[in-house]
């Protein structure tokens, strides 16, 4: 591991706290490393003060700890991103607020009330609830993750990939936004129309 794989780790890590993304030590990020491994948060860990000391260095292909850190408990699902999507390189479990709150109900809402949900997000995939830590848990995110990039996971959080810390910190953000509308309208809040988001899809391949 380099020391500035790892000073990068934590910057964005603090940012993820910063940004209200995680609370105390909920949630975890991951990064893909150049030589097949990754880094990620070692469990109990709170990203919003992680220290370099604090990350688990874990081999992507197999289940193997590269460094003396016990990797966070959710290593699992984060590996399974990690092969499943190749051109993936960072994965953020969080809880914000808005958006944990609606996957806790009973329904799954239409996300698209801002134009950035289609643009960064796209399709928001939904696992029921699984035991956090669990191989159903990680096997079940990685099917969803194929078709999604963001996925909400019941009673439990999101998970979100992206090519960089910087995509995946905005597709939060982007995320928690949009539920905070629905949840400030009572769900309320009108939806792009279907037509409209093939052309906002547009627009960004375009851009």
């Amino acid at each position: 591991m380099k020391q500035e794989d790892l000073d990068l780790f934590t910057q964005w890590a603090h940012e993820a706290g910063k940004s209200g993304l995680v609370k105390c030590s909920s949630g975890n990020l991951s990064q893909r490393l150049d030589d097949g491994t990754m880094l990620i948060s070692a469990s109990g860990s709170w990203l919003s003060s992680i220290k370099t000391d604090e990350i688990a260095h874990i081999s992507i292909s197999e289940d193997l700890v590269l460094n003396t850190l016990k990797p966070s408990a959710e290593y699992r699902f984060h590996r399974e991103i990690m092969c499943k999507r190749p051109e993936m390189n960072t994965v953020l479990h969080f809880q914000s607020l808005s958006a944990t709150t609606i996957a806790c109900m009973d329904f799954i809402p239409d996300y698209n009330v801002i134009i950035e949900v289609p643009i960064y997000i796209g399709r928001v995939g939904f696992v029921p609830f699984l035991p956090p830590g669990s191989v159903e848990l990680a096997e079940a995110i990685a099917e969803r993750i194929l078709r999604s990039d963001l996925v909400q996971l019941a009673n439990h959080g999101q998970v979100v990939c992206g090519a960089s810390y910087r995509e995946v910190i905005q597709k939060a953000l982007f995320f928690e936004l949009a539920c905070s509308i629905l949840l400030k309208s009572n769900f309320k809040a009108r939806a792009i129309p279907a037509d409209q988001i093939d052309r906002l899809r547009e627009y960004i391949k375009n851009k």
